[in-house]
């Protein structure tokens, strides 16, 4: 196999409306970049330089989703046909893992679409297994795994159902692995809310170690989508919210409702929880104040926390920097932020304690 894969395009996929603010921060007069081709929830870019596929030279945003080495597209309605072309050209480059997935058709939640479940990537992916069966290449096996960091990625990205495009990557974070960047969150029948999905996919791309047992803190918890999921992982939850909860979360032994705005809840009654989730409808800072007051009390000892910052325009963006510090001088050395597929306008922060 070869190693000569070059490109000087790089490609980024976004939620639709983020692709205009992206494109600001990496398309400065002096930046690196400029604009190729632009659709909603996918944009390509040109490089100054013919960059190595397995490069790990890529645009970096909190909001992008997923970026790659964008090599060239494909256009045909017969998907048969497809295969074989992008087989052809790219099966004798030593990639190790294949991914075939599709652009957001839609912003999440939008009449039930959730990002990364697509019938069509299923049904496509299902034919370059078969097709790499029938030419006997073991990475059949491959199509669609999760990649582990380290591996070099083959992309095969679905714009349309007759636009293929191809990209290459080395898988350098755990969320790179998954298909696309989007986490395979398994939805029950019983899902309460939305914020079961944003709490499943956060709590894998966060890499906090969450165990059975650990009391977990919820403010603004009702009606307790993400209380669901942390219960199902076997942890002891308190929400914190002057309004009801679901049912089935309020009678179950392991949780308790603290029916409260958590500014009414008396600091020194926070020091037994590792973990702090917050995800308000209000303002950044009003988060930022109320949990600042929380884990800089004397007595609190959180580990970890998972808060869901709002966005009132794309525009506020580029406040994520200033939020992010904020959070470290709380004394928290990893501080990291991502809008996760299953945000809407929001985006994910997450701050860990890995020392003291």
């Amino acid at each position: 196999m070869t190693d000569t894969l070059h490109s000087p395009y790089v490609y980024f996929s976004c939620q639709h409306g983020a692709e205009a603010t992206i494109k600001a921060q990496l398309c400065e007069p002096e930046g690196p970049y400029r604009l190729s081709f632009s659709q909603k929830g996918f944009v390509t870019l040109k490089s100054e330089l013919d960059t190595p596929a397995w490069s790990r030279s890529l645009p970096q945003s909190p909001l992008i989703r997923a970026c790659g080495h964008a090599l060239g597209k494909f256009d045909g309605d017969n998907s048969t046909e497809l295969i074989d072309q992008i087989l052809n050209q790219y099966l004798s480059y030593d990639w190790e893992c294949l991914h075939v997935w599709q652009r957001d058709v839609a912003q999440p939640g939008w009449n039930g679409f959730e990002p990364g479940r697509s019938v069509l990537a299923e049904s496509i992916a299902e034919q370059f297994q078969k097709a790499l069966l029938a030419r006997n290449d073991p990475r059949s096996q491959t199509v669609n795994s999760i990649a582990k960091v380290g591996t070099k990625l083959l992309e095969v990205i679905l714009l349309e159902p007759n636009r293929w495009w191809v990209a290459a990557k080395p898988v350098q974070t755990e969320s790179d692995g998954w298909p696309g960047g989007v986490y395979a969150v398994p939805i029950p029948e019983n899902m309460i809310s939305r914020a079961y999905l944003k709490i499943s996919e956060a709590i894998p791309w966060s890499r906090l170690p969450f165990q059975p047992g650990d009391r977990v803190v919820e403010i603004g918890s009702s009606p307790g989508g993400a209380c669901q999921r942390l219960l199902d992982l076997g942890a002891q939850v308190v929400g914190i919210d002057p309004a009801d909860m679901d049912d089935s979360i309020a009678g179950n032994p392991r949780f308790e409702h603290w029916r409260s705005k958590s500014q009414q809840v008396k600091r020194r009654l926070f020091k037994t929880f590792r973990y702090l989730i917050c995800d308000a409808n209000v303002a950044p800072n009003y988060t930022l104040d109320t949990v600042e007051a929380i884990v800089t009390y004397p007595t609190s000892k959180f580990r970890g926390l998972i808060l869901t910052i709002k966005l009132s325009t794309w525009e506020h963006a580029k406040e994520i920097p200033q939020h992010l510090e904020r959070v470290r001088a709380w004394g928290f050395d990893r501080v990291e932020a991502r809008q996760l597929a299953h945000n809407r306008r929001e985006y994910c922060l997450v701050a860990e304690r890995t020392v003291g």
